[in-house]
């Protein structure tokens, strides 16, 4: 059985193809569980239309606590909303997704195969902006270090291009208290337990429009003391990891 686990928050703009792109990748048995962090726009009203009895919304009530660094506070609400739809997932294997992109046709059954010499998959992503213009992937333009030390220095995990087992979900959860990202300290505990493949295939359209909630394009423009501090908690949450 298959997870997909989403997390939204106003994103009626793009989530119907999103929605589309994943749904006819899956089996009957598989589920989508949305959590959504208070969308005020017609989010939720988009998702139940579709009217597919794999998709499973929850609302995500735990909100970040004041923080002085912007930076810190969308981490964390962006981890409570990711963690809530975690909480809810049954699947032997886990999916994240972005509510904006639009996954490749072989994207399931490639990272599957993957999957089994594996514990999570990370592969590389089409960039492409809000005129469909296509821009360098992921991984040519952000050129992240591989690697569990390395992952300290330029981490390769990017969570609408990660999957991973069970094994792992039990591992991460619940998660820490810190100002960490879901998808970093999803890599972290990967790392803890076996071993995390690298795909530099594209499969997933990636879409850049100004208003994504990933930090991918965002980190390199961060302060030296935000940069230091990020990886000051990415240390103490992969040793708190039991």
């Amino acid at each position: 059985m298959i997870s997909v686990c989403i997390a939204t928050y106003n994103g009626e703009k793009f989530i119907r193809e999103q929605l589309d792109s994943i749904l006819k990748q899956l089996s009957e048995e598989d589920e989508v569980i949305i959590s959504d962090a208070g969308s005020t726009d017609n989010t939720l009203s988009v998702v139940k239309s579709l009217n597919d009895k794999r998709i499973k919304v929850h609302i995500c009530l735990k909100k970040a606590e004041y923080v002085k660094s912007a930076v810190f506070a969308k981490m964390d609400s962006i981890r409570y909303n990711f963690e809530n739809a975690l909480s809810h997932a049954m699947g032997d294997v886990i999916f994240l997704s972005d509510q904006d992109d639009i996954w490749m046709p072989n994207k399931v059954a490639t990272v599957l195969q993957a999957l089994k010499s594996s514990c999570m998959v990370v592969h590389d992503c089409e960039v492409f902006d809000g005129d469909k213009t296509i821009l360098p992937s992921f991984m040519n333009f952000y050129r992240p270090t591989v690697g569990k030390w390395k992952t300290f220095i330029k981490p390769v995990f990017m969570g609408c291009c990660m999957a991973f087992t069970k094994d792992v979900l039990r591992k991460a959860l619940p998660m820490p208290n810190y100002h960490i990202e879901h998808d970093t300290y999803l890599g972290l505990c990967a790392y803890k337990i076996g071993k995390v493949y690298i795909l530099k295939e594209p499969l997933i359209r990636y879409r850049r429009h100004g208003m994504n909630a990933s930090f991918c394009a965002e980190g390199s423009r961060n302060s030296l003391l935000i940069k230091f501090l990020r990886r000051w908690y990415m240390l103490k949450a992969y040793f708190c990891i039991k």
